[in-house]
């Protein structure tokens, strides 16, 4: 369970950093607007906690849900403390409370709807 939880949230992390690096330059040469990296990251970060719980629950064969909510918690953990280092400064507020109960919930769900799709296991 904690190796293949593991495994997701990592993948899910080091794709985040490269498509960051990207868009970023993307950015940087086409002049997009700074509105524009919030929702796009809203949605790398649920395509990315997406990706790690079907990674993360291939070897369960119930509790999805708690292998998605765990996977996006540790994402969340994971991906804040790296951007903290990155930008030299740890603020915990608002924001950074409701990314973590968002990614939670993207991951919980995620893990409902992947054990859903087989029938050969249990959604509890």
């Amino acid at each position: 369970m904690i190796k293949s939880i593991c495994k997701g949230v990592l993948c899910a992390v080091i794709v985040t950093l490269l498509f960051i690096l990207g868009f970023a330059l993307i950015v940087q040469l086409a002049g997009l607007d700074n509105n524009i990296i919030s929702p796009v990251m809203q949605v790398v970060k649920v395509v990315c906690i997406f990706v790690a719980v079907a990674i993360a629950i291939k070897p369960a064969k119930s509790k999805g849900w708690l292998f998605g909510a765990l996977v996006g918690l540790l994402y969340m953990v994971l991906t804040f403390l790296i951007f903290s280092l990155l930008d030299g400064k740890f603020t915990i507020g608002f924001t950074a409370l409701s990314d973590l109960l968002f990614q939670t919930l993207v991951g919980l769900v995620s893990g409902v709807l992947l054990r859903l799709r087989n029938k050969d296991v249990e959604v509890a």
